[in-house]
């Protein structure tokens, strides 16, 4: 998925703005893979340890991302999000529609009387939001085409599942990726959970399979005799 953003280029890395933050040209060409691609494509870093002069002159020290963005006089700046204590709920959200932030689920708002996509950033509690207008889903994804049904799903913030015939993937929007997107393979992550109830039939919370319901029976029996007859193996 792209959304529409502006792109960057290498040199269009505002290197004395870092260097204002105490990141070298080197830093910021060390950082890892995921931090680089997410600057020039106008999105967050990973956290970062961050150094900035407050308004007193005073150093300030703390973790948080960086981002960098178009001014109108088309130079590059540099954006700040600092870790937050709190989520600072300045868009009206609800009780309920903050409960589904905080479960890494994506909230539909209207705000400023545009459709947006709202999602928490739950290492620095800042809450992202996504024009609708200005998300534009790809035609394909993993080789498979999607239908009209399945970008209008995924637009509206709605997951979908696709087969590529080799794999069964869950495909949603994701602000706090790169790339926008999260897939999810439906039969390994199932396989992960039946493995795990196989190996913990004591751990009925989470059954999967009737097979597990039945090894935790036969797990009962076995620690019921060890209870009553603590001599035998």
């Amino acid at each position: 998925m792209n959304m529409k953003q502006t792109k960057f280029k290498e040199n269009d890395l505002p290197y004395s703005e870092f260097q204002k933050l105490g990141l070298s040209k080197a830093d910021i060409l060390s950082l890892d893979k995921n931090s680089l691609e997410a600057l020039l494509s106008g999105k967050r870093t990973n956290l970062l340890n961050i150094k900035a002069i407050d308004s007193k002159g005073e150093l300030l020290e703390f973790k948080g991302k960086l981002s960098i963005s178009r001014n109108p006089d088309n130079s590059v700046g540099v954006n700040i999000h600092p870790v937050r204590q709190e989520i600072k709920n300045d868009i009206g959200l609800k009780p309920d529609e903050l409960e589904k932030l905080k479960k890494s689920q994506l909230v539909a708002k209207v705000i400023n009387g545009e459709k947006c996509l709202v999602q928490l950033d739950k290492q620095t509690n800042e809450i992202l939001i996504a024009k609708v207008k200005n998300i534009t889903i790809p035609s394909h994804i993993k080789d498979v085409e999607l239908s009209s049904t399945q970008k209008n799903n995924l637009k509206q913030g709605l997951p979908i599942t696709i087969d590529s015939g080799k794999e069964t993937l869950q495909v949603g929007l994701d602000l706090n990726s790169p790339r926008g997107l999260k897939l999810t393979d439906e039969s390994f992550d199932q396989k992960q959970k039946v493995d795990f109830d196989d190996a913990n039939p004591q751990i009925i919370g989470t059954v999967q399979t009737d097979k597990n319901i039945s090894e935790f029976v036969d797990y009962q029996k076995k620690h019921e005799n060890k209870n009553n007859n603590p001599l035998k193996m």
